[in-house]
């Protein structure tokens, strides 16, 4: 601060008592009118007659191109002539230049004899540089001693970066002795300065309760600092922190969105994260498009998962053309940078983790040929020496009859062994034989005791069986309470079955209350899934307008997907909708059917043929008392004039009766405006 204060006292002498220097004045006032050209100009003959403060000035104006274009080498000149003067900032600025090779020949050795200069007179911005260059072990031998020195001059004096590098050190014990609460104190006064690392540091010990009390909400708080200067690590950890629901509340939507910004950054663990939100639809709208994309960029940087799941995408054709060849290109990358190579060392001497391994890699064609007869080797190995994975699987191929011989009691056999290690997947596939009798005695006891072990695991598969089991009365007493239990456990985790299932005991009000919007909300998961058994019977829903607007186009369609999959009672119910449809209105059900059948459109497309289309069609009445307007808003549409009555895979509750008289009178009340909706010679709608 002196030596500044000193340079504008001179300054000021010099314009007030040497005229050859009069364009000093002239030359701020120009600067700070924002006309560096001018400044440059009337200060160039002070600065060739040795004023330090504007040589430095001339520096910092060629280095920025101020005025001029960007000049380094005359940059340097400038430095130069005020460093070689004492000039602080100077000897800081050419140290920075020799340190990166900008306008001079890179030289490290001098870029830190320059900043030791800054140093010396307490520059903190030199005393950090020169720290990290001790540090680094890049201008002589790694000096830690030396640059922890510099580090605590400068952090001592406020300097966040020296605070947040220090800190660093002392975290790790980096050539000092290690100390967790002083790292986090360093971190902390750093952080508060707005240093984005060390605001992301400090989160990450108040993640884990490093030198600091554990508490997900503060490492939240820091890293959501951190995350908003654009700190990528910070916007990934808060990212997980959203889709985790620790030290924040569970929110898909931001989660994506600060999965997506640290993606956009180039990290590969945030766009596999990324991509799998879009797969998933969670956070965003589900894309198998996007998804395929973000996947390719992680793989791309040899993130292996985000491989050998792009593999799989190329194999099925979700999101990407169907390409084996592409399919195995990305599945060979994987599983190279997962060392198969080193799986096949450990396999041959016995290590029964990389046996089995080397079996699930064998059996699924990971990195080598598929070959189920060399993978049921390996899984004997490993199965043999205890291990459960191996068990379980060894297990599936004897029940599956591939390569091996189908053999249930072999597979019972195994799959016991891993149950009795808690298993949960041997679990529920032996609970699944003793239910069938298939290599085991038929037995629903020990059936249910072993889906009681496994859904504790969270195994889906054993939940989903559990509660049939208690909605059955199979090997317990019935109890649909239960049942409803384990079916929402399973149907949160997505499985299909157990949606539909949920929703057929929310229709029918066993062991839940009787609610037909919380059947419709899960016959729509089940159905978005393509599952036969929730689009029947949302479509049937739909008929009868419970939960849902009565609409027989969207009727169809739903059963048109299930019939599509072999279903005789879609195909029976769709025989019977067909009678009373006209051409236009049955043209327009194949249509949504089309528009339906593609993954993850088929929910977005029923709400835009009830949202948008399906009123365009019925339009307003004209004339209608409010009453049956009211009806006819929520059941009146160009398909509503269908008769026949579908069956249904639950039983249809005595309010859909109700409606359906309601519907009717409406019908009847609007039949001449609803049936001009469906004529085929109806005048095109317009958008």
């Amino acid at each position: 601060m002196k030596k500044r204060l000193a340079t504008t006292v001179i300054v000021t002498s010099l314009m007030l008592a040497a005229p050859a220097f009069a364009g000093i004045k002239e030359g701020r006032t120009a600067f700070n009118k924002g006309d560096f050209a001018a400044a440059l100009r009337e200060w160039t003959p002070a600065a060739e007659q040795g004023n330090a403060s504007l040589q430095y000035q001339l520096g910092e104006l060629y280095r920025k191109g101020l005025g001029t274009p960007v000049n380094l080498e005359q940059a340097g000149n400038w430095y130069r002539k005020a460093a070689e003067q004492g000039y602080a900032d100077a000897q800081l600025n050419l140290g920075q230049l020799y340190e990166k090779g900008n306008g001079v020949a890179q030289d490290l050795a001098t870029a830190a004899s320059w900043y030791r200069k800054a140093a010396e007179q307490g520059n903190t911005v030199a005393q950090t540089n020169l720290a990290a260059l001790y540090q680094s072990g890049r201008v002589q031998q790694l000096d830690v001693t030396g640059a922890a020195y510099w580090y605590r001059k400068a952090a001592k004096n406020g300097n966040a970066q020296a605070q947040t590098n220090l800190a660093g050190m002392v975290q790790n014990g980096a050539g000092i002795p290690a100390n967790a609460a002083q790292a986090a104190t360093l971190y902390r006064k750093a952080a508060e300065q707005g240093i984005a690392q060390a605001q992301y540091n400090l989160g990450v010990q108040y993640q884990q309760g490093r030198g600091v009390e554990k508490s997900p909400v503060e490492a939240a708080k820091w890293f959501r600092k951190a995350a908003e200067q654009g700190y990528v690590e910070a916007q990934a950890g808060l990212a997980t922190m959203f889709h985790n629901g620790v030290g924040v509340p569970q929110d898909y939507t931001a989660a994506a969105e600060w999965f997506a910004k640290a993606a956009e950054q180039g990290d590969a663990d945030a766009q596999f994260s990324l991509a799998q939100m879009y797969q998933q639809g969670r956070g965003v709208e589900q894309d198998y498009v996007n998804a395929a994309n973000w996947f390719r960029k992680a793989a791309v940087q040899g993130h292996p998962n985000a491989q050998a799941v792009l593999g799989n995408l190329y194999q099925s054709g979700l999101g990407v053309p169907k390409d084996p060849a592409q399919a195995a290109v990305w599945h060979r990358r994987a599983t190279e940078q997962l060392a198969a190579s080193w799986f096949v060392k450990a396999a041959e001497q016995g290590d029964a983790n990389a046996q089995y391994s080397l079996g699930q890699m064998l059996e699924k064609g990971q990195g080598t040929a598929q070959d189920l007869a060399d993978a049921a080797m390996w899984y004997n190995k490993a199965a043999n020496q205890g291990h459960a994975g191996a068990q379980t699987s060894l297990a599936q191929l004897y029940e599956k009859g591939n390569e091996l011989p189908q053999d249930y009691a072999q597979a019972a056999s195994w799959y016991a062994k891993a149950a009795a290690q808690g298993d949960a997947q041997a679990q529920a596939s032996l609970a699944a034989l003793h239910m069938k009798g298939n290599g085991v005695a038929f037995d629903p006891k020990r059936a249910f005791a072993l889906n009681q072990q496994a859904a504790a695991q969270d195994n889906v598969a054993a939940q989903v069986a559990l509660a049939a089991q208690y909605y059955n009365g199979q090997g317990t007493e019935q109890n649909y309470e239960q049942a409803a239990n384990w079916y929402r456990k399973a149907a949160k985790s997505g499985n299909a079955d157990a949606q539909f299932s949920l929703g057929g005991l929310y229709e029918n009000g066993q062991g839940v209350k009787q609610s037909n919007d919380e059947a419709v909300a899960w016959y729509r998961k089940a159905a978005a899934q393509y599952n036969v058994g929730g689009l029947n019977n949302l479509g049937v829903m739909y008929y009868y307008g419970q939960g849902v607007p009565k609409d027989a186009t969207v009727s169809y369609a739903l059963h048109n997907l299930a019939r599509a999959q072999g279903d005789t009672l879609a195909a029976n119910n769709l025989a019977q909708l067909e009678q009373d449809m006209g051409r236009a209105q049955l043209a327009r059900a194949q249509d949504l059917s089309r528009r339906m059948n593609v993954p993850g459109k088929l929910l977005a497309e029923i709400e835009r043929y009830v949202v948008y289309v399906r009123p365009v069609l019925a339009g307003r009445p004209a004339k209608a008392t409010k009453a049956a307007a009211k009806v006819a808003d929520k059941t009146a549409s160009a398909d509503a004039a269908v008769a026949a009555t579908p069956a249904k895979a639950a039983k249809t509750s005595a309010k859909a009766s109700k409606m359906k008289a309601a519907a009717s009178q409406a019908i009847t009340e609007l039949s001449a405006q609803l049936n001009a909706a469906v004529a085929p010679e109806a005048a095109p709608v317009k958008k």
